[in-house]
Parts: structure tokens; sequence; C-alpha cells
């Protein structure tokens, strides 16, 4: 049976920090980031991974209340595949099952992955978008693609002449569940078990082949051919056309984010990376759009 924020066992007010949590046994920090601490503990008896918000941005904030109410969802409505057990929900701190397994890398564009990784991680991604979720949030559409495209083109961020193609590559394909945010980092992988994904803060209602683009996408900097098997499979479910227009969005996306480092750091091998990427993806839209 799962175990969710409503249960007699949970805190009698809400907890904002780990230094109040009752009965916690704080063991080893799994990760720090500017928004966020996880840290894996004991609470009440069970091996457990806490995260506490740190931020105090209201894009943090609703991303965090989001992945609670995915993890929720997933104990009304368990999936095919395996997710953490919900222990605590409060307003900035999140108490879930602690789960086999280590990330296969830490870093955004990790390292060439093994290849049964690399299979792995695809595999998982092709179950989540097989799963049709019951329930609000995780049966909404993520964001406005469109308006996103708008948003992008406007800035700059995307050529216009590739607005439309964008517009009717995006709204014509099929909606699937996605994880939104499949990093290496928020894999797990442990010996004679399946491959899992963790940290639902982006799960929702995608475009198909946007998770594929994605993974596509990070892994391609140290394994391009990690991308075309992405490509391949998207290609062989018919839903190339939604994934080459992810792709150029991801990338649209990835080089606004980066905007902000290179201003501060000397990285110009990266950034011609990501405008060489930039460029052939938009190829790829124009000749897989040209032929459709």
């Amino acid at each position: 049976m799962h175990e969710t924020a409503s249960t007699p066992t949970q805190p009698s007010t809400d907890v904002d920090t780990l230094d109040h949590l009752p009965d916690w046994e704080q063991g080893e920090k799994l990760r720090q980031t500017d928004k966020a601490v996880t840290i894996a503990g004991r609470w009440r008896g069970h091996d457990v991974v806490v995260k506490q918000l740190s931020s105090a941005e209201r894009h943090w904030a609703k991303r965090f209340a989001h992945e609670i109410s995915a993890y929720r969802a997933f104990a009304a409505t368990p999936p095919p595949w395996r997710t953490p057990r919900l222990h605590y929900a409060g307003r900035r701190v999140l108490i879930i099952e602690r789960l086999p397994g280590a990330s296969p890398h830490t870093d955004r564009y990790p390292p060439l992955l093994p290849e049964p990784t690399v299979t792995a991680m695809i595999g998982a991604l092709t179950a989540f978008n097989a799963w049709e979720p019951p329930s609000v949030p995780l049966n909404m559409p993520v964001t406005d693609w469109i308006a996103r495209i708008r948003r992008y083109t406007a800035a700059g961020d995307l050529p216009g002449d590739v607005e439309q193609s964008l517009l009717e590559a995006v709204a014509s394909a099929p909606l699937v569940f996605g994880h939104g945010d499949p990093l290496a980092s928020n894999a797990l992988l442990a010996a004679d078990r399946p491959l899992i994904f963790i940290d639902f803060e982006f799960a929702g209602m995608y475009p198909s082949g946007s998770d594929l683009a994605l993974l596509g996408l990070w892994l391609s900097r140290h394994d391009v051919g990690a991308e075309q098997r992405c490509a391949q499979i998207a290609e062989a479910a018919g839903t190339l056309t939604g994934y080459r227009a992810m792709r150029v969005l991801w990338l649209a996306r990835e080089r606004r984010l980066y905007q902000s480092l290179f201003d501060m750091v000397d990285d110009r091998e990266h950034r011609q990376w990501l405008d060489d990427q930039a460029a052939d993806a938009i190829t790829g839209l124009r000749k897989t759009v040209g032929r459709s």
C-alpha cells in the first residue's frame, strides 16, 4: 500500500526544513543545487531521500509542488514501472523512498555512457510514452508550446522561416506522457534491476518524441550515435516530425540557458557546438517537413 502525506505517521504541522523534521536521521548528502538539497537518511524506520527546497523563486516552488502532485498521482494509480513511495510532503520538504541504484553520471552532458545504459534509458522513456495517466496534473500539457515557439521566434532564438513548420509540427504531434527532464543524474541504475527515472518536476503530457529528443541532445555531446538511435526510434514510431521539432525547441532552450553562463565562463567550444547543433536541427526539420 502506498503511503501519502495524509497518513497518520505525518508530522502534525508542516515542516519547512530538515532541522524541524522529527525522527530524522541524516545520512549522506546526495546533491545540492541552487534550487534544492537532496539528502539520504532514515525516517521512522524507512530508508528515505529527503529533498528540501532552498530556492525562493516562484518557478521552483511551483515545480516542487508539481513533483509532489506527481508522486501522489503515482500512489493513487501506480504506473507499470517503479516509482518511489511517498512518505511525506510539505511546502518545502519532500520525503520519498530511497530506491537502490546510482545515477549513470551527474553531468548534464555526460561522457560516453555504456551502450546498455543508453539502451536502458531509451527503454524507460519509451515506457513512459506508452502510459496514459488518469489524473491531473500528469494528464495535462506541461507548457504552452505554441506560445513558446512564438516567444522564441520574437526573441530571435529561432529563425522566422521555421516558425510555421514548428507550429504545425507541435500542434499535430500526439501528446504522450513524458518525464520532461531525462538527465543521466535523474536516472537510477542498479545491478539486475531495470533502470528507472526519478525527479518528476516536469512530468506531464508532451508532443511525441519530446523525451527522446532531449535525451539525444544531452547524450550527443559525446555520443553522436545515441542521438541517431533516438531519431531512428522516433522514425520507426511515426513521430519523426515531432522529434525534429522538439529537438529544435530544446536546443533553443539550451542556448538561452547557457547564455548567462557564457557571459561568465569562457566556453567557446560548447557555445559553438550548441550553435552547430541548432543549425543542423533546423536543417533536419526542414527536410522532414519537406517530405511529409
